[in-house]
């Protein structure tokens, strides 16, 4: 009698099992068709090129010269690249010493080598020619507020500079006496978009002056550099 009954409630069970799932099946598969759309849009496009170049001409007589003397040297900076760049020239020379100090300590010549004009020994002072100073509509020239010197470029366009180098005579002691010197410009580029110069060079539009604001009759520095500024988006 027992067995009877155990197997009645087994089955009764079953059932309400079988009978829950069913449910739970009939919950699941009724879905409204709703009304949906998809649409995909492409557009290709391509990235620009950043590249400068710029050559120098050798001086013709590059040795002896001393203290309070200068050189002056020619050459030529291009953007090579398709889209406008901002370049910051900075002075890259080295010196080789000879002499330890002042008092003419030698210096054991395995132990010489170049280092970074740290002192200011070496000046230089680059600026465009006279013609692209006045006339080139593609190249601008600005200086911060410390003085350092950047140019615009447009993209395809070239310019003439000019190198004035100092050996500077107030820093420069007994100890330069025979030291060999690289003299060095180092051009870094960037895009002109506010975020490359802020973390680039650590700029702002409010930092740069046109230098040759005086001397164009043609289309503003500033004007322009605000330009192509505000191309980027702002953060």
């Amino acid at each position: 009698m027992r067995s009877k009954v155990e197997n009645l409630l087994k089955n009764k069970n079953m059932k309400l099992v079988l009978t829950g799932i069913a449910i739970v099946l009939v919950t699941l598969g009724a879905t409204y068709a709703w009304w949906t759309a998809r649409i995909e849009m492409k557009q290709d496009v391509t990235m620009g090129k950043l590249k400068i170049a710029a050559s120098f001409e050798e001086l013709s007589d590059p040795k002896v010269f001393e203290p309070g003397t200068y050189s002056e040297i020619k050459g030529t900076i291009r953007n090579e690249g398709d889209i406008p760049a901002m370049v910051k020239i900075d002075n890259s020379s080295q010196i080789k010493f000879v002499y330890a100090d002042d008092q003419l300590t030698v210096i054991p010549v395995e132990e010489r080598q170049f280092t970074s004009d740290t002192s200011n020994a070496i000046k230089l002072s680059l600026a465009p020619t006279s013609g692209d100073y006045t006339d080139n509509e593609d190249v601008y020239w600005f200086k911060d507020t410390a003085g350092q010197l950047y140019v615009l470029i447009e993209a395809g366009a070239s310019l003439a500079v000019n190198t004035d180098v100092d050996y500077n005579g107030e820093t420069m002691g007994n100890k330069y006496q025979e030291a060999e010197i690289k003299i060095g410009a180092l051009l870094r580029a960037t895009q002109v978009i506010d975020g490359a110069l802020r973390d680039e060079f650590g700029l702002s539009f409010e930092e740069l002056t046109d230098v040759q604001a005086s001397k164009r009759t043609i289309s503003n520095g500033q004007a322009r550099l605000q330009e192509l500024l505000a191309r980027g988006r702002e953060k």
